[in-house]
């Protein structure tokens, strides 16, 4: 089992890429968090992917300071440095569930609401919602 759950606050504005090859459209936001240790004042940065709905949702409504929590999936890889020709080591978390963890954002953009106060369904979902 590859499970982890980490919470933190944003570091910069997430990134945001569409990129498209012979599967479709991809859609990546990249992020880092700010995680406390347990028991200590000292910090890590983890880098952060989303994909698809994620990675809308990280463009859309998160920003530097956020605090969220992300369930995701470790996944490490390796590349090798065009300058030195040394292999470079990676891990990140590729999120499978973003929640907001902090207070309120004043600055955060709104939800889209209708004017009875629900979220809207997005276009093209209301075939896969199990009611109606």
């Amino acid at each position: 089992m590859n499970t982890t759950i980490i919470s933190g606050r944003l570091v910069r504005n997430p990134g945001y890429n569409e990129v498209e090859n012979e599967k479709g459209l991809h859609k990546i936001a990249k992020f880092v968090l700010a995680v406390r240790r347990n028991y200590s004042d000292e910090v890590s940065f983890i880098p952060v992917k989303a994909f698809a709905k994620k990675a809308e949702f990280a463009r859309d409504y998160l920003m530097q300071g956020t605090k969220v929590m992300v369930e995701g999936e470790i996944v490490t890889g390796n590349y090798e440095d065009k300058d030195t020709g040394k292999k470079i080591y990676t891990t990140e978390v590729y999120a499978n569930r973003i929640e907001f963890a902090g207070a309120k954002m004043v600055d955060r953009p709104p939800l889209p609401e209708d004017a009875e106060g629900f979220l809207e369904i997005p276009e093209g979902m209301e075939e896969e919602m199990p009611f109606r």
